[in-house]
């Protein structure tokens, strides 16, 4: 989310731009570390809507959990019957010391192949399973992808938030930029706008039923629309727990392969 002034107008200019890109990049760092919990386990309802308001619903049961640094999701669709058994998983990783990236590792389980593969780093901005959120949606996006600025400030219902915006650094990326408008006293955030590589206006995202469970300030309903095709997809949260134990085995490769993750 980023991109400032370059050109130098003065002394007192270029010492405000300078604080405004730290700021920029302090509060994204404050989204990136917004506790979550240990663990965590719940199930997710889905709804697709299509442009003639057509819906299909799908259930999915989410796990995660923090194996040192490294974060662990796993996600198992459960209803209907043509996407049951399908399974997720992923390691995001932190950066490195120098600050480099560290790509995450993800696998799908498609039990009509009876079988895994991994989601390459070239998918990771394809739709997950016909929902208009994308695998690298579903993970931890690191911070040294993008460059960060503050376009302003604004009020969403209500509340105060910054615009932020997360421009890719790399120029193939799918998602040129990202905007958040995120709650000065929270760091959740409240919406968001995605564009693509023309830098048009993609997708935009609604978040509410913003609520504290077990002490973390979670999104417990999420609404991607992609405005170029006018389908939408509805997440809500349902039984969310945190630092409950979960099942260390099902976030393994073999766990997805025996079909375990219930």
């Amino acid at each position: 989310m980023k991109n400032l002034f370059i050109k130098v107008l003065g002394t007192s200019l270029l010492y405000a731009a300078t604080t405004f890109a730290q700021s920029a990049n302090e509060i994204a760092k404050k989204v990136h570390d917004l506790p979550s919990g240990k663990t965590s386990s719940g199930t997710i309802s889905v709804t697709l809507i299509d442009k003639n308001g057509k819906t299909r619903n799908r259930e999915i049961a989410s796990y995660t959990m923090k194996d040192g640094t490294t974060d662990k999701t796993v996600l198992v669709f459960k209803t209907p019957r043509d996407v049951a058994g399908i399974s997720y998983l992923t390691y995001d990783y932190p950066d490195k010391a120098d600050g480099s990236t560290v790509d995450s590792d993800s696998w799908i389980y498609l039990p009509a192949m009876k079988k895994v593969r991994r989601v390459s780093g070239s998918s990771k901005d394809d739709d997950f399973q016909g929902t208009d959120f994308t695998y690298d949606d579903l993970g931890t996006r690191s911070l040294s992808k993008d460059n960060f600025a503050i376009l302003g400030e604004e009020k969403v219902n209500g509340i105060d938030c910054w615009i932020l915006e997360a421009k890719a650094k790399d120029p193939k990326a799918k998602v040129s930029r990202r905007v958040s408008w995120v709650n000065k006293k929270t760091y959740v955030v409240h919406k968001g706008e995605y564009f693509d590589k023309q830098n048009r206006l993609q997708k935009t995202l609604v978040a509410d039923n913003i609520q504290q469970v077990n002490g973390y300030w979670t999104s417990l309903k999420m609404t991607m629309t992609n405005v170029q095709t006018n389908h939408k997809t509805v997440y809500e949260i349902k039984n969310l727990k945190y630092d409950e134990k979960v099942n260390e085995s099902y976030f393994t490769v073999s766990a997805l392969e025996r079909e375990q993750v219930k």
